[in-house]
């Protein structure tokens, strides 16, 4: 198997995508299927980019997140919704990056443009129990309510 690079050429190409989604982010997965033990990707997200807090369970999982280029805040969250605990990670910077344990409710929040991300989590991944989502998180597809619920923690954490 020949060695996988993250180098300029692989971000470039999964940025022009982050930055052409709906989503406002695009990954770029290294490993082989979903019934993979470990899952790596690098994920380009921008600061518009609304991740519904989660947590991953049936089974729990660890998941983690070193940022390669730019600035991510990394939310964790009690069962009411409240943040509890955050983390900015800037590439280059101590801290390197972030592990949350299984079972904890979290997202993250790119805070600058083509923000890279490489992230770990473990397998299998099922695209019906892969995440449990709380009410009090806006869907994705809310845009209006998931703005805004960008902006009140971008406030709240004092994250410009």
């Amino acid at each position: 198997m020949p060695l996988i690079l993250i180098d300029d050429k692989l971000i470039a190409e999964v940025a022009a995508s982050a930055q052409n989604s709906a989503r406002r982010r695009s990954l770029y997965t290294f490993h082989d299927n979903n019934e993979a033990k470990v899952h790596r990707m690098v994920n380009v997200m921008e600061p518009d980019s609304y991740v519904r807090p989660h947590k991953h369970e049936n089974p729990d999982k660890v998941e983690v997140f070193i940022v390669l280029r730019g600035k991510l805040a990394v939310l964790v969250f009690a069962d009411d919704g409240r943040v509890t605990e955050h983390v900015v990670l800037e590439a280059g910077k101590s801290p390197w990056g972030a592990e949350l344990p299984p079972g904890t409710w979290h997202s993250s929040l790119a805070l600058e443009p083509d923000t890279v991300v490489y992230q770990v989590s473990e397998g299998p991944w099922n695209p019906h129990t892969h995440k449990a989502f709380p009410a009090w998180a806006p869907s994705e597809d809310d845009k209006e309510g998931s703005q805004a619920f960008i902006a009140r923690v971008r406030q709240e954490l004092m994250l410009y």
